[in-house]
């Protein structure tokens, strides 16, 4: 069969999972196809916040925050249904906010840096595989082969789809976010140093967010898809301008919305596919449903499966060849090792919290309540606290939500 390009491994999606993972191959010396949707840069509707424990994680990436607009926050404003707030200040930045347009060309540059050929744009449109190789055709015609692919081509992942390992998401797995990243002339935080969530906006399954950046501020309103289909009225774009206007209103925000900044996209927030490996391809970030069920957080955990994939691939090889079953078995296992807890647990948070308003508002009060979640909450998202250790102090200072976890965790199987 005649391809376009000759590989090792092939990676499609150069968002932080994809160029992750190209760059751990390709400095090891992999021939590694990087592939992606658009020309980059380009822009990708995202939140842009990590939590500071990536620096923990990926000291390499101190780097790329120094080349690009990294907004560091310290200061959060937790808002109930009810209006009441948890604020929190930590010593040291909790989250650092981006802009995935310069984030993830800075990325995908450092991938090439390492060898890894990039090939853009590529609008993958078929996938299927045989014993020897997966091929990837894209709708302009061209073929791509490679006998180990990473799928990281986000939550409408094509791979995933044509080759079986996603067979659709439930509308309750899926959260519609509907943002706006604004350039501060337009639109302007005016607490530029804090980083602010609204819980139950617009009722339970519903949230809110301000993000402000260094030249940019995102804000947005996200609700589970399967809440916003049966129970939201307004269209996307209004709700947005209902938020900026209620924000406006009490101080929060200076300017207007727009619309040329506004692009709604879709999370998965229901928790990882149940096969996130099979055949000769992994799936790593949004396109395996590596998202925190509750934050939203996804950069964080695109970039470990990203570089648990590109591990896992690196420790199957014997001489040339990859054993394409051990490397699966290395990157389920190890992904399950690494984060599997806390995205399980995420998703059981998630559906008992936003189950009710009343509930939501008891978090915020137990929050005040409790000095030593601050601390917490602090030290894990530095990396300073693994979530293991979080987890345990989290139970045996409410030993009362363990059984209520368990029994969402009953019905979620059921």
């Amino acid at each position: 069969m005649s391809t376009d390009h000759d590989a090792d491994v092939i990676v499609a999606g150069a968002g932080p999972a994809g160029a992750t993972a190209a760059a751990r191959l390709a400095a090891a010396g992999v021939r590694v196809l990087l592939l992606e949707r658009a020309p980059l840069p380009r822009n990708k509707p995202c939140g842009g916040g990590l939590s500071a424990r990536v620096l923990t994680r990926f000291p390499w990436v101190r780097e790329i925050f120094s080349g690009i607009d990294t907004h560091n926050v310290s200061d959060l404003h937790l808002e109930g249904p009810s209006g009441g707030v948890f604020r929190m200040r930590s010593p040291t930045p909790a989250v650092l906010l981006i802009r995935r347009i310069e984030f993830d060309d800075a990325l995908a540059r450092r991938a090439m840096a390492a060898g890894a050929a990039l090939e853009a744009p590529v609008e993958i449109g078929q996938a299927s595989e045989d014993a020897d190789a997966v091929t990837l055709r894209a709708r302009d015609g061209r073929v791509f082969r490679a006998p180990i692919v990473i799928a990281a081509d986000g939550v409408n992942s094509v791979i995933a789809r044509r080759l079986g390992l996603n067979p659709g998401w439930p509308a309750s797995h899926l959260a519609l976010d509907m943002m706006e990243e604004a350039p501060v002339q337009h639109l302007r935080a005016t607490a530029p140093g804090t980083l602010s969530v609204f819980y139950g906006f617009g009722g339970a399954h519903g949230y809110a967010y301000v993000f402000p950046k260094v030249a940019h501020v995102n804000v947005g309103v996200g609700y589970l898809l399967s809440y916003f289909r049966e129970r939201v009225d307004l269209a996307p774009y209004d709700l947005q301008q209902h938020f900026v206007t209620s924000l406006r209103t009490r101080g929060m925000v200076d300017g207007e919305s727009h619309r040329e900044f506004f692009t709604p996209f879709l999370i998965p927030v229901g928790g990882p596919l149940s096969t996130t490996a099979a055949g000769r391809v992994l799936l790593a970030g949004d396109a395996g449903g590596f998202v925190n069920g509750f934050s939203a957080e996804g950069i964080y955990y695109a970039m470990v499966t990203g570089e648990l994939a590109a591990s896992a691939v690196l420790a199957a090889r014997d001489g040339g060849a990859v054993s394409a079953g051990r490397a699966r078995r290395l990157y389920v296992r190890a992904w399950r090792r690494e984060i599997g807890a806390e995205l399980r647990d995420s998703v059981l948070i998630q559906r008992y919290l936003f189950r009710t308003r009343e509930r939501m508002d008891g978090v915020v009060a137990a929050a005040n309540a409790r000095p030593e979640f601050s601390q917490w909450l602090v030290d894990y998202a530095s990396g300073r606290l693994s979530y293991q250790q979080a987890r345990r102090r989290l139970v045996t200072r409410f030993p009362k939500l363990v059984p209520k976890l368990a029994w969402v965790a009953w019905r979620r199987q059921g």
